[in-house]
């Protein structure tokens, strides 16, 4: 299995164990058709794949640098408004990527309305690690 399906698989364990609006969260790779978008939801994309020329594995194998952009969208909530349901859904994201993948989180999180519907808060964050695919263990880069 590939990091991200097993980063989109327990995310969706995560969301579903949740008691509050965000339990039905929708969690998929950016580019799949389905499900349907409905909100609350949050797409992951493999942003960047590539080797890293001075770490390689026991084996003499080349580490792969992983980046992953991993967005969530929000309507209002019972909780939160949609500006702050977003930003709360980024925060529950990424206290689960540092706890279970330790990455290294790029930048600040950016919130912005949906491109194509304004009453749907995105918060776009992106994580970054290196990853030795034959024992897979991740390193912090």
């Amino acid at each position: 299995m590939t990091l991200i399906y097993q980063i989109e698989d327990q995310l969706k364990e995560y969301f579903n164990n949740r008691t509050d609006s965000y339990k039905n969260t929708i969690i998929k790779q950016a580019y799949k058709t389905l499900p349907k978008a409905k909100y609350p939801m949050i797409t992951i994309e493999e942003i960047d794949n590539s080797e890293v020329q001075d770490r390689t594995t026991a084996n003499g194998e080349q580490t792969t640098l992983l980046t992953y952009q991993i967005v969530c969208y929000s309507r209002d909530t019972q909780e939160y408004e949609y500006v702050d349901s977003a930003r709360f859904m980024g925060n529950l994201v990424n206290d689960f990527i540092m706890e279970n993948y330790k990455m290294r989180r790029l930048g600040s999180p950016v919130s912005q309305p949906y491109i194509t519907d304004n009453t749907v808060m995105t918060c776009i964050q992106r994580y970054s690690c290196v990853y030795d695919k034959e024992t897979n263990l991740i390193y912090k880069n």
